[in-house]
């Protein structure tokens, strides 16, 4: 990748991340990435293209990060890895630059753009097959059950922190999610 289409990229995921996809043109994006117009049009056709770019991206992103922080952690030391991944979202929580899942705006705001569900929907299935190893790994039966669940838990404590902002959502979901392994 150019470092001109990469500029373009990470500002689109930058803008697209605080604002939304709808509020954000292209004109605004070229303006902010310090390109001409004619350069972004050549990495990037259209606002769809664009946007399932910036998904594809920040799926890897994500994946790579949450992988990175718990590769410390002994795969035989499965409680320590699911904490693991709770700390992961209390860390992204707290981040500055943190305005909620840009898989979720994406559902709501494109619900007819294919592209974006399908990469969306792909995202979450992945937290939740990260969730079923580590739980199966524990000894779960009921792995896929609860690595689903908790998935859920974790998409309403990203809606919560992005509404309330008030670091308590991490927290009442791990309280629940102890309650869940231990049944």
């Amino acid at each position: 990748m150019s470092k001109k289409q990469k500029d373009i990229l990470y500002k689109a995921i930058e803008l697209f991340n605080e604002f939304g996809y709808s509020s954000v043109g292209i004109d605004r994006i070229i303006a902010e990435s310090k390109v001409a117009k004619m350069t972004f049009y050549k990495y990037f056709p259209s606002k769809d293209f664009l946007i399932t770019e910036c998904l594809k991206e920040r799926d890897q992103l994500i994946r790579e990060s949450i992988l990175l922080s718990l590769e410390p952690i002994s795969k035989e030391n499965g409680f320590e890895r699911l904490k693991g991944i709770f700390d992961w979202f209390n860390h992204w929580f707290n981040q500055d630059n943190f305005h909620g899942c840009m898989f979720i705006k994406a559902l709501d705001e494109l619900p007819y753009n294919t592209n974006s569900r399908n990469i969306s929907i792909l995202h979450k299935e992945w937290t939740v097959s990260l969730l079923q190893e580590v739980l199966q790994s524990m000894g779960l039966e009921n792995h896929q059950q609860l690595a689903f669940q908790m998935r859920m838990l974790l998409d309403g404590a990203i809606i919560h922190e992005k509404m309330f902002k008030d670091q308590r959502a991490i927290s009442a979901v791990w309280a629940l999610v102890l309650q869940m392994i231990k049944a």
